[in-house]
């Protein structure tokens, strides 16, 4: 809406507007909404910027830098015409308005963000959950994707071949949190329009109907029937794509290929998509896809067992290939402010986000430090042992050993640990705190009822924590050298006394 009113305000030989074709996206009722009803001031409905905000029941908004009285002159100046059939359109009945406009120029401010420098193009992002997945891809863009016009003459950031991997979003019970830009109402009114043969009048096709009727077959069956023929194929292909016209006419599909995989009685399914807004599109398109994939799964099952046979055929993960993964610049402020908001609660630390390549067991002796790779199903892939952590780490890069930077983030930290230990003599405890030689001691306060005793304190190292304050693990040792008690000294003092307090250690004072 904002750029299309730059662009009406910098063209006053513009004196009608026609609406036509199928409204979607429902922006031709707020562009005859904007023009009949007015604007007021207001704010986004995901990120709460101030704008205009058109008088409309569906979402529209205009920069605050456009005066008002500009917005009025244009809408003074523009006569608007609803066609529901272009075809048969007189257009000698257009009538002009009386008032005329001069040339105003607004440039649209570009949003400022830092630049990254990256890789040249192959991004991977993964997560259980369309939405996670969605914030991950929102913050890799705006960080290292590539600058540049497109053929629409506005700005965008894009990497070439972003790969999103989405590997537990429920078909039954979609995830969908307010600040996607898409409810529950508008996918379930998209999601037809995916799985079945689905036509509207003054549409081309859709991507259901280009499935199943386009090419005059059924491709969605004809793939189910080439599994339950040979459920091993790598063979299953989908086409959207029409080569005897997509490459010389407009609105060729985004979505041109899907290829699905069963292994280990799982349905994988990977979606080419050619062009892809991922601001605007890519949730609807994510949670479209996992319900046809929801699809095939069921009628497979059910063919098999016509068949004779009885397979419990589950979900694998949904893997969307995005050829051209965009955002458009005036979508750059909202993207950075629900990134900001709402990824955190989206990113897992090492420990919750376990690496598929498997975990790693590490342990200090006989003046090295030895490491065991276990995979996920507890077997021993491998034992590498160092005298010092550099060493390891130069082993552990040549065997490609690391599915995520947290994991291996993670081991460095506790490889260096290690080598310090061996150095000093000192214990070494994968995922411990290591304990320091030095011993201060203290006094114990007299808690009512309980027996009074020297204590001596034995710090650990401060570690970081999820919440992002510091932790101490203290060791309580009673004169006689028995350890007594390891406690965590948390954020607030409060939360420390009462854990020493049911600890029956009272209060400490160093």
């Amino acid at each position: 809406m904002d750029i299309l009113v730059r662009n009406l305000l910098a063209n006053p030989d513009i004196t009608n507007l026609i609406i036509t074709g199928n409204d979607l996206s429902k922006s031709g009722i707020v562009l005859k909404d904007f023009f009949e009803k007015g604007f007021e001031r207001g704010k986004t409905e995901v990120t709460g910027k101030p704008v205009w905000r058109v008088k409309s029941t569906y979402p529209g908004y205009i920069e605050l830098d456009i005066p008002e009285s500009a917005l009025n002159q244009l809408r003074e100046t523009i006569n608007v015409t609803w066609v529901e059939n272009i075809e048969k359109f007189d257009f000698s009945k257009l009538i002009k308005p009386e008032k005329r406009r001069e040339k105003m120029v607004f440039e649209k401010k570009e949003e400022e963000i830092k630049k990254y420098h990256g890789e040249d193009a192959v991004y991977v992002v993964r997560h259980e959950k369309v939405a996670g997945v969605w914030l991950k891809i929102l913050d890799t863009i705006l960080k290292y994707g590539y600058k540049s016009r497109t053929h629409y003459d506005d700005e965008q950031k894009e990497i070439l071949n972003l790969v999103s991997v989405i590997t537990n979003e429920d078909p039954n019970n979609f995830h969908v949190p307010e600040f996607l830009p898409c409810s529950k109402e508008q996918i379930e009114n998209y999601i037809p329009k995916v799985t079945t043969d689905y036509k509207e009048e003054g549409i081309t096709y859709t991507y259901g109907s280009r499935m199943r009727s386009w090419f005059g077959k059924d491709q969605v069956k004809e793939a189910v029937a080439k599994l339950v023929r040979e459920l091993n194929s790598r063979a299953v292909v989908i086409n959207l794509w029409d080569s005897t016209q997509d490459l010389t006419i407009g609105g060729s599909p985004c979505i041109n290929h899907i290829w699905l995989r069963v292994r280990e009685d799982r349905l994988y399914m990977t979606v080419t998509i050619r062009s892809n807004d991922m601001f605007e599109a890519y949730p609807e398109n994510a949670f479209g896809m996992r319900a046809l994939q929801e699809v095939i799964r069921k009628e497979l099952i059910s063919e098999l067992k016509k068949k004779g046979t009885e397979k419990n055929i589950k979900l694998g993960s949904l893997i969307i290939n995005s050829q051209s993964a965009h955002i458009y610049d005036d979508c750059f402020y909202n993207a950075q402010k629900i990134v900001k908001e709402h990824l955190p609660k989206y990113t897992k630390l090492p420990g919750e986000d376990l690496d598929p390549r498997g975990s790693f067991v590490i342990e200090t002796a006989d003046g090295k430090i030895k490491i065991e790779h276990i995979s996920p199903t507890n077997e021993v892939l491998g034992v590498y042992e160092g005298e010092t952590a550099l060493e390891l780490r130069d082993i552990l890069i040549s065997e490609n050993l690391f599915g995520n930077p947290a994991h291996a983030l993670y081991l460095g930290t506790e490889l260096m640990k290690a080598e310090i230990a061996l150095k000093n003599g000192l214990e070494y405890e994968q995922d411990g705190p290591l304990r320091l030689e030095k011993q201060t001691e203290t006094t114990q306060t007299k808690e009512p009822g309980t027996q009074s005793e020297p204590v001596i304190q034995s710090e650990s190292l401060s570690q970081g924590t999820s919440k992002g304050f510091q932790t101490k693990i203290v060791t309580y040792i009673n004169a006689g050298g028995r350890e007594i008690k390891s406690v965590s000294m948390q954020k607030k003092e409060d939360d420390f006394e009462r854990i020493l307090r049911s600890a029956g250690l009272c209060r400490i004072f160093n």
